[in-house]
């Protein structure tokens, strides 16, 4: 009895982390409209600035209401410095190529995120990657090559605005990668602590030459603003109970639902639909980054078997003696 209600309960959760999942999806499609919105009004750096800063208020304000100090203490400053600044150069680049290309397009190439981790953790952290990995990644690649060429009617994206797009997509690979190895000594609140702090602080030195356009003050641009610290809370929050209630195997291919959004963002707003070149090349990228998650997984999986049966053999062997 108590086995089937827990087995009830465990598929109530996964549905459960599958709707958080799909809110921070939403979220996070919903944070990249208005920061497009915004990007008539200020620069990339203001718009990264604002991301940051309410994001930061909000944690400062919860930390003090709860009492929960000791979330900021750390042992690990340094790596929460090198991880804050290349978050944060992350964001400014994905702002920028928000203000030169669609939602749609730009939301392509920061999926790029996984293959760039895969050839860091080969390259920086010296993991083993084997060929079926190495041919995602080669594959992801080729998808950006074709997200890049002109379309059938001859349009294409400037290269500059594909090069600050993939720089978006790399820096969030390294950040990927400074969570692996941080998330073993810290708290996934620390770390998005130091990481809006550190962002806001250097942002705001260039606050004596923002650039802000005509309108930049209007009750219209408040509410994008509004809508921008909306949209990057809730997604925090959402993300946070995804990964709490189900596996990340089963929750990050939720991820890609962006895209979704993304599209029809373009489409509401801007009346426009994405290149069939575009969807292609997504397409191809979208399936590298699940198989590369799916050969990871099967790894995991593989290598929990060997240490349970390794432990097997011990006890046994500690039987006999």
């Amino acid at each position: 009895m108590w086995r089937l209600l827990s087995e009830i309960k465990s598929r109530d959760n996964l549905w459960l982390a599958i709707v958080f999942a799909s809110i921070n999806a939403f979220m996070l499609a919903g944070m990249s409209l208005f920061s497009k919105l915004l990007s008539q009004y200020y620069g990339p750096l203001e718009i990264a600035f604002l991301r940051k800063i309410f994001s930061l208020v909000v944690l400062v304000l919860w930390i003090g209401a709860t009492r929960q100090m000791f979330l900021v203490h750390t042992h690990r400053p340094l790596a929460h410095l090198f991880r804050a600044g290349v978050g944060t150069l992350g964001i400014v680049l994905g702002m920028w190529a928000l203000s030169m290309m669609p939602i749609t397009e730009t939301t392509i190439l920061l999926f790029t995120s996984p293959l760039f981790t895969v050839l860091l953790s080969f390259f920086v952290l010296k993991e083993r990657v084997g060929i079926y990995r190495f041919s995602a990644v080669a594959l992801g690649f080729i998808g950006v090559l074709i997200v890049a060429s002109p379309g059938v009617d001859g349009i294409h994206i400037t290269t500059l605005g594909i090069a600050v797009g993939l720089g978006w997509g790399l820096c969030s690979g390294v950040v990927d990668i400074c969570l692996r190895g941080m998330g073993v000594t810290e708290r996934p609140t620390t770390t998005t602590f130091y990481f809006v702090l550190f962002g806001s602080l250097v942002l705001a030195l260039h606050l004596p030459f923002a650039e802000v356009r005509p309108g930049g003050f209007s009750l219209s641009a408040m509410g994008i603003m509004a809508g921008l610290g909306f949209c990057g809370l809730f997604s925090l929050l959402a993300k946070s109970q995804s990964f709490r209630l189900g596996e990340a195997a089963l929750v990050s291919p939720m991820m890609y639902t962006m895209l979704v959004w993304s599209i029809l963002f373009d489409y509401l707003f801007w009346d426009r639909m994405p290149r069939a070149n575009a969807l292609l090349g997504g397409a191809i990228i979208i399936g590298s980054n699940l198989f590369i998650l799916y050969r990871e997984m099967k790894i995991k999986k593989l290598i929990r078997k060997r240490i349970r049966l390794a432990r097997f053999r011990k006890r046994k062997l500690d039987g006999r003696l």
